[in-house]
């Protein structure tokens, strides 16, 4: 094992009204584009103005009036009267509060392509360390140590989703800062052959299988068998974290978890992304950024996947079925899937677990969401806002701004650090 320590430039905090400017650049853009219209079919210039003064009111207000019209406070699911309800009752407020979508972006789809385009990735001072693996595998995992930390304090040990490593992440970036404002020790764990780490074998990563983030938890525990630990994953990652969870039972090394904006049916999540506008804005962007990890290493692959068909997929789907299905053995991309399910292994769950998920998530259709099993149970409670996109959540107006998922993160860190016992 080997540990190099990143040499982060200084954190820069840019002036809010410089981004602000930057952000209103494109409906500038937009409004300026429609007033040319008018010009160009013979309006004057006069009611040019006019448009884009009522325009500039009205089409804000009646944003405002909708986020508003559609806030309401989060549902959750839990076994009424068991200990957990107890301590989310106690410790998570945000179950009592309305969740206000951003006034101008309150739209699912808008919200997850504003927080990936527009938020930023703050440089943070992680230490690099190398895992090896005894296949002759690593992956790279980046630790953030406050000041004052000890062999005792609380550790967050991150999964980001499907293609994300740890400094091209806002949506972990930003839960890194919450966790170190509350003097928690952070860890992201990269999957192999991302986060600058190369391929050293033909084995990569799928989420049915959490053979890597054992390896991973078994060292974090070695080290610091006192602290306390909860994984937080989004989308794909949460799915490797619930599926380690079901895996492992009662061995996990952890103390509780936090599931964001992940699948429960890959396969009614495949059928949802390949529809017309998340095939068009999502869908196919993925596809691509798998086809980009796995192309530098053709030669790794060759006595096992095809790689002319891989290089051809355009969703994620297609993906799985050329290489991940070959990759890792399943007949079909159908067995991977069926594998790879969270929603049948509710009961599996051993520790104090929270899902969140929002109605407006194409990546993740709410009606496979486990309600029945999650109210059976006494270690997972599940958070559903009708609100909120693809791990998003926003809520004020600066697409920076500490949202929903940072308050859960401070409120669950603070329920499983500190009030589990």
């Amino acid at each position: 094992m080997n540990t190099q320590t990143n040499t982060p430039g200084k954190v820069q905090k840019k002036k809010e009204t410089e981004r602000s400017c930057l952000r209103l650049i494109p409906l500038f853009v937009l409004l300026r584009l429609i007033a040319l219209a008018y010009l160009s079919i013979g309006a004057s210039s006069e009611m040019v103005f006019v448009f884009l003064a009522i325009a500039s009111v009205v089409v804000p207000a009646l944003l405002w009036v909708y986020s508003r019209y559609i806030t309401e406070v989060p549902r959750h699911y839990t076994k009424h009267g068991s200990r957990l309800h107890e301590k989310v009752e106690k410790n998570l407020t945000l179950l009592r509060e309305s969740y206000h979508p951003s006034w101008w972006c309150p739209f699912g789809t808008t919200q997850t392509i504003v927080r990936q385009v527009f938020r930023d990735c703050p440089s943070l001072p992680f230490v690099r360390e190398i895992v090896e693996f005894e296949d002759g595998g690593a992956c790279g995992i980046d630790w953030l140590v406050p000041e004052g930390s000890n062999d005792e304090t609380p550790i967050v040990v991150f999964l980001p989703g499907i293609t994300g490593s740890t400094h091209d992440c806002s949506y972990i970036l930003h839960p890194v800062i919450e966790a170190r404002d509350k003097g928690w020790k952070s860890v992201v764990v990269n999957p192999r052959g991302l986060g600058g780490v190369k391929l050293r074998t033909s084995r990569t990563y799928n989420a049915a299988t959490p053979l890597d983030f054992i390896e991973v938890t078994k060292l974090i525990d070695n080290r610091f068998p006192k602290a306390k630990k909860l994984g937080c994953g989004f989308s794909m990652g949460g799915m490797i974290l619930w599926n380690y969870l079901a895996m492992v039972g009662d061995e996990a090394k952890l103390t509780g978890a936090m599931i964001i904006s992940s699948p429960w049916d890959p396969m009614v999540a495949s059928d949802s992304i390949e529809r017309f506008w998340p095939q068009l804005v999502f869908n196919r962007f993925l596809a691509n950024n798998l086809i980009n990890l796995v192309k530098p290493y053709r030669d790794l692959f060759a006595d096992v996947i095809d790689f002319e068909a891989v290089l051809k997929v355009a969703t994620v789907r297609q993906f799985d079925k050329h290489f991940i299905t070959p990759m890792f053995g399943y007949k079909n991309y159908e067995d991977y899937y069926n594998d790879a399910a969270l929603r049948t292994k509710v009961k599996k769950i051993r520790i104090p677990t929270v899902t969140l998920n929002s109605i407006d998530d194409c990546f993740s259709p709410v009606e496979c969401i486990p309600i029945e099993d999650m109210i059976e149970s006494e270690e997972v409670v599940g958070i559903i806002t009708n609100h909120g996109g693809h791990t998003a959540f926003m809520e004020a107006a600066n697409p920076n701004a500490r949202g929903m998922v940072e308050k859960l993160l401070s409120q669950w860190g603070t329920l499983i650090f500190t009030d589990l016992n």
